[in-house]
């Protein structure tokens, strides 16, 4: 009964410094920096590192020292526009996470953080069809969705090993290894960016913005063009006596699309193979015409 009881008492802990961690979140600016030693208990800074999964914030080391920096989704999802809800933040000079902070905190919060807050703990369930995907900048795949057959589609090309998932959410990562293994099996680039605008958040489609950030869009094209950056191809090389023969044959070459490559300093040709009897016997007549209009 004790070890229950504790147990018990732990998670109500937990939870009053998660709430209390997303409050102050919500009126943090971003770009705005704090050491790890500000939030004060070693749960918090454990909370710390899972925000920055879900990316709420980011964790990086500052003189030696570990910082977090809210990031625009954590601020967008939970600042307010009420005034007087404004100025509770993180400061070195004050524990962050104590519970007179956290009682503190909720006198008077904004009626959007106390909406954002009341949607994510509620956690409601969506349909087993219904499948929504924010792309953020930062390659994080966020799905609303409980389907099984949702995941392991996103499981496709998704990192399998950035997985998180909550009630009614889960959280993936784009990487370029975990592209690659789904064009090794098929899958095209064309058909993941037409799977992740075909399935963006309805709220997307009502802004301005793209639905799938235009940084992520290109590299998955990019990583796609990687396979194919290299060529190989049988070519017969031809050198040229003059600049006179390199132009001819190398125009006639290029109107016969068999032109691979030419090396104007040199005077020298590379024919795709197939084609090289066929500009072999050109380069005769040419020489055979520029000898006798001599």
């Amino acid at each position: 009964t004790t070890i229950k009881k504790i147990s018990s008492e732990q998670k109500d802990n937990i939870r009053m410094e998660a709430l209390s961690f997303l409050i102050c979140l919500g009126n943090c600016r971003v770009g705005e920096g704090f050491h790890s030693s500000a939030l004060g208990s070693k749960s918090a800074r454990v909370l710390m590192k899972d925000f920055a999964r879900f990316g709420l914030l980011y964790v990086c080391r500052v003189a030696g020292k570990t910082a977090f920096y809210p990031t625009k989704v954590a601020v967008d999802l939970l600042a307010g526009s009420d005034p007087g809800a404004m100025g509770m933040g993180i400061s070195n000079n004050t524990p962050a996470m104590g519970n007179s902070m956290a009682a503190a905190a909720m006198e008077k919060p904004s009626a959007s953080a106390i909406q954002s807050l009341q949607h994510s703990l509620a956690a409601p369930t969506p349909s087993s069809s219904h499948l929504a995907l924010i792309i953020q900048t930062n390659f994080q795949v966020v799905a609303y969705t409980k389907s099984k057959l949702h995941i392991s589609t996103l499981g496709l090309f998704c990192d399998i090993s950035s997985y998180r998932r909550l009630p009614n959410v889960i959280f993936f990562h784009l990487t370029r290894d975990s592209v690659r293994s789904a064009f090794r099996l098929g899958v095209t680039a064309e058909q993941i960016l037409r799977f992740l605008y075909k399935n963006a958040h309805p709220m997307l489609r009502e802004g301005d913005l793209p639905l799938v950030p235009t940084n992520v869009s290109d590299q998955i094209l990019l990583w796609d063009q990687e396979r194919t950056r290299v060529v190989m191809d049988e070519v017969w090389a031809h050198q040229c006596r003059d600049a006179a023969e390199f132009a001819a044959v190398g125009q006639y070459a290029s109107d016969a699309d068999a032109l691979a490559w030419g090396a104007a300093h040199k005077n020298k040709l590379y024919i795709h193979f197939r084609q090289a009897e066929q500009i072999s016997a050109f380069i005769r007549r040419w020489r055979t015409k520029s000898l006798s209009g001599r």
